[in-house]
């Protein structure tokens, strides 16, 4: 008799047909180069600059200053990858919806597994958070005006962050004042019996401790999560439980695919854009 690895998932393989998500669509490696490629054209366009807010070389943000004079509100942007691919480089495209309604983006980067673990990644998550709020003035942000949003790998940063105890750090409770999380993973109990264990290296008590839908406090800031149409099963329910718990102010299933749904946060005019606007509260 065999028992599930999770839920009713028996084998490594049924859940790798789940979380493999580059076997999802026909041209992983298309999408992939699209993102380089607009990414340079956005850093052609738009001013910006890298900073540094750690003690690591990958400890970084590239900050694209909003066009309006004056301190303005920020975009974290958090990039996806299962927490072992990626840089800062890859997403500067994700910059543009933001900039165009007078907000700054910034894009993160941040160290990888298995360099790192999952615990100091979270870490480094929350310390660019602390860094914005503290240094907001010189960046010419508004420290009261903080956003965060991310994909995949980083719809679990803005989860994290959100689920944080600012008190710890010597913040406001509400130091981030919403978030939009897109194809999130909340619950890491599944990944350890995937193809990602050997880079990701979680021991049990992580799955448990850095999964946010364990950890919600009685409060949040507003959420919007979102997920594509087009994604896989446990995708979409990973999004779906979290809402059950967390309340957010939105949940939108969209016509996308776990790559493509990115655009719908870089375009001006697209629907993530216009959930930004809202929090922005124009």
């Amino acid at each position: 008799m065999t028992y599930p690895l999770y839920r009713d998932f028996r084998t490594v393989a049924e859940l790798d047909a789940q979380y493999a998500l580059y076997r999802t669509v026909d041209d992983f490696d298309g999408y992939l180069a699209s993102y380089v490629r607009r990414s340079a054209e956005t850093r052609e366009r738009l001013a910006h600059r890298e900073v540094r807010f750690g003690p690591t070389l990958d400890e970084s943000f590239d900050l694209f200053p909003a066009r309006a004079m004056g301190p303005s509100p920020v975009l974290i942007f958090v990039h996806g990858g299962y927490w072992c691919r990626g840089t800062k480089a890859d997403y500067s495209f994700l910059a543009e919806g933001a900039v165009a309604h007078g907000c700054a983006a910034v894009i993160e980067n941040y160290a990888l597994c298995p360099y790192v673990s999952l615990t100091e990644i979270v870490r480094q998550h929350r310390a660019l958070v602390a860094y914005l709020y503290t240094n907001a003035e010189s960046l010419g942000l508004d420290r009261d005006r903080i956003y965060i949003s991310g994909h995949s790998a980083g719809g679990h940063a803005v989860a994290s962050v959100l689920t944080t105890d600012w008190s710890r750090y010597g913040l406001p409770a509400d130091v981030v004042k919403a978030g939009i999380a897109i194809s999130g993973i909340f619950d890491l109990r599944p990944l350890p019996h995937t193809y990602l264990a050997p880079e990701l290296q979680l021991t049990a008590a992580e799955t448990i401790a850095l999964s946010p839908i364990f950890w919600l406090p009685e409060r949040i800031a507003p959420l919007v999560l979102a997920y594509g149409s087009a994604e896989t099963a446990e995708l979409r329910r990973q999004s779906r439980d979290f809402a059950q718990v967390a309340e957010p102010r939105a949940v939108l299933e969209l016509a996308r695919n776990h790559y493509d749904i990115l655009d719908d946060l870089a375009d001006p005019d697209g629907p993530l854009t216009a959930e930004l606007v809202k929090f922005l509260g124009r």
